[in-house]
């Protein structure tokens, strides 16, 4: 008869921290949830050949870096892309690569650009809504961040620096322009993909923190 109550006992309590462990994780899952519910994502989509110079031309760009001439704005695109994303740490926004989205190189050909330079900006007056609207679906997105122009702006005096201009456009679900706006880092010299990396952290954190102050105007 004790054996009997005994093994009641330590079969209840089991059931009882299964089903609290059970309550748990649905109560996690709710929270995450509600939680990717309420998170602004930004999509990032990075224009085609959008990298010029003052100075370099594209074969020196590739000498000096390594990197092929016909991908030049691509790896460009790709490091800022990703030290944005991984540069971001406000729980409240998310920043995600267009690089998977089928549709996103027909998106890409209807966008103009204005100005030149570091000050060249992006122009959806030309892209189609429906167009425009599939892509966010795609991605599940609530805006678009354009990297606009990527521009090498080299410089002799009083020191010898090259400036690492990125131009950007945020636009809302509605084509609306919320800001525009551009960040530099320095470097002594061209440099390869892993040093570019590196020396691009700082000014790509700075450009997600400001897409985040337009966002919550």
């Amino acid at each position: 008869m004790k054996t009997t109550w005994i093994k009641s006992t330590v079969l209840g309590l089991a059931c009882l921290a299964f089903t609290a462990n059970a309550s748990a994780e649905d109560s996690n899952k709710g929270n995450n949830a509600s939680n990717e519910a309420n998170t602004v994502k930004v999509l990032i989509v990075g224009l085609e050949d959008n990298v010029s110079s003052n100075y370099f031309p594209a074969p020196m760009i590739t000498e000096e870096t390594g990197i092929p001439e016909d991908s030049i704005g691509e790896t460009y695109n790709r490091i800022i892309t990703d030290n944005i994303i991984s540069g971001n740490k406000n729980k409240n926004y998310t920043f995600v690569s267009s690089e998977d989205l089928p549709e996103i190189n027909t998106l890409v050909d209807e966008v103009k650009v204005n100005g030149e330079d570091e000050e060249t900006y992006a122009d959806l007056s030309q892209v189609n809504k429906e167009q425009y609207n599939k892509v966010l679906n795609e991605a599940d997105a609530d805006y678009v961040l354009f990297l606009n122009k990527h521009y090498l702006k080299w410089q002799d005096t009083p020191l010898r620096t090259l400036f690492h201009f990125v131009s950007y456009s945020l636009y809302d679900r509605n084509q609306h322009e919320v800001t525009k706006g551009n960040n530099y880092f320095t470097c002594m010299n061209l440099e390869k993909e892993a040093k570019l990396s590196k020396a691009s952290r700082k000014s790509s954190s700075k450009i997600a923190s400001e897409i985040i102050k337009s966002i919550d105007k």
